[in-house]
């Protein structure tokens, strides 16, 4: 099952890959982002190296540590474009909710609340690195909604999961059930 689920976000990244280098690569050529093609093909270029070795463990299986790895290196990578796009002011800032909708709905609170905290870590280095200004207002306001997104996420994850668990449950029951009514009628007879 969580080889599947990786699989699923390897081909996820590369759709959303190819969407980030076509939008960077459009504001750059209507001059609105100061970026060079080197950084754009340099971080083209990592996406693909880490996808591919993601793709390449994932035929062997899927070890625990890869879903922290991959959504932390998602991260990072989103917090680099980030970085020099803008920094606080990135039109790229909200593909950090691509990240934290997509893992909490897969894995539940667990990886919300780690997606939450790698992205707390990830944009304050970015902001540290590149200072929005004296009121950090918006800023703090900005990293409790992605909080207040993560937890609601991550809460909504788990009902469906115990939803599913539930479901299961009835459809056991009314398959031992049928079994034994099965094993009724020939009794009958």
């Amino acid at each position: 099952m969580e080889q599947q689920i990786e699989r699923s976000k390897v081909v996820v990244r590369w759709i959303v890959g190819v969407a980030l280098f076509v939008g960077v690569a459009y504001l750059k050529d209507k001059g609105q982002l100061p970026l060079s093609w080197g950084t754009v093909l340099g971080l083209t270029g990592v996406l693909a190296v880490l996808n591919l070795t993601y793709w390449r463990i994932l035929r062997t299986g899927a070890p625990r540590w890869l879903k922290y790895v991959t959504t932390a290196t998602d991260l990072v990578l989103i917090s680099i474009l980030v970085f020099f796009t803008g920094g606080a002011a990135s039109v790229f800032y909200f593909t950090y909710f691509i990240v934290l909708v997509s893992n909490s709905i897969r894995y539940g609170m667990g990886l919300a609340i780690y997606v939450a905290t790698v992205f707390n870590l990830a944009y304050v280095a970015v902001l540290s690195w590149q200072p929005p200004g004296n009121d950090l207002t918006v800023e703090a306001v900005k990293i409790l909604t992605f909080w207040g997104v993560a937890l609601y996420a991550g809460y909504l994850a788990m009902r469906s999961q115990r939803q599913a668990r539930i479901l299961e449950g009835y459809e056991e029951t009314i398959a031992r059930l049928r079994a034994e009514l099965a094993a009724l009628k020939p009794q009958t007879k």
